[in-house]
């Protein structure tokens, strides 16, 4: 039998006659988080209605647990966890966990252990109107779990949160996810929450939404392929240059590149490879600076892009030169 839990093969969606992806490959084995990452509008959630049976593919296939995905929604054995949280507001935080145990004979014993892991035990005779943002999260998270699915897809379900909870429900979520052996396929536009959370994340980007790459979050940083998938993973500059072997010139001076390549690139100058330098005719403007947590951040702007640097002292200057303090990418154009 297959070790994955699911797997997409050259999966195209549209409604009518709008593609809205195409060739969509992925898989995805037990007990991993894999996150889609992409901008508004390139199919992101698209895709996971798909896997959880709400929509058809218009092209190729895909499999849940080693076979074909035709059975309706109920019955494909995931749960789903919603941005709007979509709780059932006439009933209880304990009835609606066990919504979807109705029938089974250990219902009562698996919702309050869901309630005691949840921290919600004290909170499982409340409507989902009396309760926080975060606590709503929570339940719907519970609810999913509940029937134990070996697969929980997760529609940008802290979007609605403040950053802060966000970040400390996104870890919370997933311990409990792990504690439960399944594997997760989040959806989400916050490059910081897909990268705290995933094993692997999928970069989709374009109308229709092309899969750009896959890789774990330090390989997507390092080696991007495309420019989008360097946007999209990190604070950068993007910088046409000419290279031979594993040198580049640009109009920043010489750079030393990580991997041979020869004639039109791409520079990727992440803030950690910047030595900047006041200069009153360097090409970098400085649009703004601010003190945050110790470190003064800088707002760059170069040739239509703007890029936040982190330094230990202020840069008293309106324009900076750079160059680059260790061999960088290079992504072929």
């Amino acid at each position: 039998m297959s070790a994955n839990v699911l797997s997409l093969d050259a999966v195209q969606l549209a409604y009518g006659d709008t593609v809205v992806t195409e060739g969509i490959d992925l898989t995805i084995q037990a007990g991993e988080w894999v996150s889609i990452l992409g901008p508004s509008g390139c199919g992101k959630s698209s895709i996971l209605r798909s896997v959880a049976g709400f929509m058809e593919p218009s092209g190729g296939s895909i499999e849940l647990f080693g076979a074909p995905a035709t059975a309706p929604p109920e019955r494909r054995g995931v749960g789903m966890v919603f941005q709007d949280f979509a709780l059932f507001n006439h009933l209880s935080v304990r009835d609606n966990i066990g919504f979807g145990l109705r029938g089974a004979a250990d219902a009562e014993v698996r919702v309050n252990e869901l309630l005691k892991r949840c921290e919600l035990t004290d909170l499982a005779d409340r409507l989902p109107a009396h309760l926080s943002g975060g606590q709503q999260q929570r339940v719907g998270l519970a609810r999913a779990l509940a029937p134990r699915p070996k697969l929980l897809l997760l529609d940008e379900p802290f979007a609605n949160l403040d950053a802060d909870l966000r970040g400390e429900l996104g870890s919370w979520c997933a311990q409990q996810i792990q504690s439960e052996g399944a594997a997760a396929l989040l959806v989400t536009h916050d490059r910081r929450e897909a990268m705290a959370l995933s094993d692997r994340i999928a970069i989709v980007d374009g109308s229709p939404g092309r899969l750009l790459q896959v890789d774990q979050t330090q390989a997507l940083y390092q080696q991007p392929n495309h420019q989008a998938v360097a946007r999209m993973t990190g604070e950068a500059l993007l910088v046409p240059a000419r290279a031979a072997d594993q040198r580049a010139r640009s109009a920043f001076g010489d750079h030393d590149v990580l991997a041979k390549v020869d004639g039109s690139v791409t520079l990727v100058i992440r803030p950690e490879h910047m030595d900047l330098v006041p200069d009153e005719n360097g090409p970098l403007v400085v649009d703004h600076s601010y003190f945050d947590a110790q470190q003064w951040m800088h707002r760059l702007r170069y040739n239509g892009q703007t890029v936040t640097v982190a330094q230990n002292l202020r840069l008293n200057a309106n324009r900076l030169s750079l160059s680059t303090q260790a061999p960088i990418w290079a992504i072929a154009r």
